[in-house]
């Protein structure tokens, strides 16, 4: 979930996501952050087809001093699945626009954020959320344990449906690098795997990211 902040002007991020989704953020000047990151993969021994997941975010801070800080954004999610029907053979895909605004009340040891986000959703991706509108509702807490410990929460309801998502985690500092550890819970999860297996409702996720300027 974005933060009412934004990195220094002139330094960036790079890492990976869950931990097989690279991204990149880069703040080019002060006050205005570009991210970036996404996923090839490539057809299943099942035949699931090939698919992409890709994003982009810009986000600008409108205020901070400090103690809160507030930002608004836009972004674009670029989806597609190669759908596999006897011997035709197409791409399904679905480009989804949405805005958000958050604010980020607190420090670097211990804040709260929330945030208000629309997008335009092409079906809800067995997580639980109807397609067409989304206007969803996010609130985060992060609170530091020690110098290299720190707790982190992040929470994302639809009101217009029943979809849910929640992460509960660690992050490890170490020098530049920053490791999460933690799980995803999806409550009204339905995703059916190539295997045929239903998707579980708790994951886990890793991911490491290094401060880059």
């Amino acid at each position: 979930m974005p933060t009412g902040r934004t990195l220094p002007g002139g330094t960036g991020t790079a890492g990976l996501a869950a931990p097989w989704i690279p991204y990149v953020a880069w703040s080019p000047i002060e006050n205005w952050q570009l991210s970036a990151g996404g996923i090839y993969i490539f057809e299943g021994a099942v035949e699931s087809g090939e698919a992409y997941y890709s994003y982009a975010i810009l986000k600008h801070s409108l205020f901070d001093d400090g103690a809160t800080s507030i930002a608004v954004g836009g972004a674009v999610l670029f989806w597609g699945q190669k759908l596999e029907r006897s011997e035709l053979s197409d791409w399904d895909r679905a480009v989804i626009p949405g805005l958000f605004a958050v604010t980020t009340i607190g420090n670097e040891n211990n804040a709260l954020t929330l945030g208000l986000g629309f997008a335009e959703m092409q079906g809800g991706f067995g997580l639980g959320f109807d397609g067409g509108l989304l206007a969803g509702i996010a609130l985060g807490y992060e609170a530091r344990l020690s110098p290299q410990w720190k707790i982190m929460t992040e929470h994302f309801s639809d009101v217009l449906s029943s979809g849910t998502l929640h992460t509960v985690g660690l992050r490890y500092f170490s020098g530049r690098a920053a490791f999460d550890f933690g799980i995803v819970v999806i409550p009204n999860g339905a995703i059916d795997l190539p295997s045929g297996t239903r998707m579980p409702r708790v994951l886990p996720v890793l991911g490491v990211s290094v401060h880059i300027g």
